[in-house]
């Protein structure tokens, strides 16, 4: 057996790799096609373009589809296999079916834990590299957008609230900060709008009213300028989609738990994207199960049929990924559950395909 696993693993593997090369090949032309005139008229550095650029954007294309490629490989290879009455023969020959997905599994496996450490830990830092590089030539468009009714807490019982923001003008509208102890509004502040000084870091306050409660007294200030040093920047006011990418696992669980210390509760596309650089790792699995289980069958054209469903699968796998991370971040669906909604669903048919399975 040691012999037929080798065998197996190797085909595996060449398989996906050789994918992996071609789309990666594919998706480098198209995105030189896009970006040529930007590197020429921003007059980037060959050496830059191959090495900060391209050589980070593999893995990160890579990754991306990777679990998909998996799939498509094992389907593949696989319906060739059973094509060349080669897993009939295996089966023939005293082999049990659940024998025979052990090399399958355990480079699935492999593969699985390789592209989740990369997410976890590599991949932020090989996006770092490239998004600085896009943003210093390839004209990466802003994807920062304001909030509107932005919440923080600041302290154990102190409160920020803004209106609105406008990101190009580093200004907002309609700033009230509150101080309430034992239940009881003791300190407000409040101005009509907020200008970020970037010289001495604090916002300058236009048409401010301040009212304190000290028991039976209140004191009421007005004013038209001041300056107010809060734990708020205006990087606090917005979110970069581009962001998320940079951090390691460790910096994006620091960052979400200090956002909700703040008070932000708009904290689920964090939360997703933390969950999904496990969760897609983990789909290689499943979706290597579903590729054996469905092309072990000897069926008259076979390898097109099979190779027809595994796109139409995969396509599902997508578009399922999709509406759950939408129902997730615009919606009331948890984060959690919305990432591994895929997983949860393909793992269903891959037991009912390894069930009706020829053993």
């Amino acid at each position: 057996m040691k012999v037929l696993d080798r065998y197996i693993i190797r085909k595996f593997l060449v398989t996906f790799f050789f994918a992996i090369f071609l789309l990666s090949a594919i998706a480098i032309v198209i995105d030189i096609t896009e970006k040529i005139d930007d590197f020429i008229d921003n007059k980037a550095p060959l050496n830059e373009i191959i090495f900060d650029y391209y050589l980070n954007f593999i893995p990160w294309i890579g990754l991306m589809l990777a679990p998909i490629f998996v799939f498509i490989s094992v389907v593949y290879f696989t319906s060739r296999l059973t094509a060349n009455t080669e897993i009939i023969c295996i089966l023939n020959g005293g082999v049990s079916f659940y024998r025979l997905l052990y090399p399958y599994m355990l480079t699935a496996f492999l593969l699985a834990l390789l592209f989740g450490i990369y997410n976890h830990r590599l991949l932020p830092k090989s996006n770092k590299v490239k998004i600085g590089f896009e943003e210093k030539y390839a004209s990466k468009k802003d994807q920062r957008t304001s909030e509107i009714n932005y919440h923080f807490q600041i302290g154990r019982d102190t409160f920020v609230y803004t209106q609105s923001y406008d990101m190009n003008m580093n200004s907002g509208y309609k700033l009230t900060v509150e101080k309430i102890a034992k239940g009881k509004l003791t300190y407000k502040f409040s101005a009509e709008n907020i200008q970020w000084d970037t010289a001495q870091k604090k916002w300058k306050l236009m048409t401010w009213k301040l009212r304190k409660n000290a028991g039976a007294y209140d004191s009421i200030a007005k004013g038209n300028d001041t300056l107010l040093a809060l734990p708020i920047t205006p990087r606090d006011y917005v979110k970069q989609s581009y962001d998320i990418e940079t951090m390691t696992t460790p910096e994006l669980d620091q960052f979400i738990a200090d956002q909700i210390r703040k008070g932000n509760d708009n904290v689920k596309i964090y939360k997703v994207e933390r969950y999904r650089r496990t969760a897609i790792p983990f789909s290689t699995i499943i979706l290597t199960l579903i590729a054996v289980a469905m092309t072990t069958k000897k069926v008259r054209n076979g390898m097109g049929l099979y190779i027809v469903a595994g796109m139409m699968l995969s396509g599902a796998y997508i578009i399922i990924q999709q509406f759950s991370t939408v129902f997730a971040t615009k919606g009331n669906l948890d984060p959690f559950i919305a990432v591994w909604i895929p997983n949860l669903i393909f793992g269903v048919i891959a037991a009912a395909l390894v069930l009706r399975a020829p053993k």
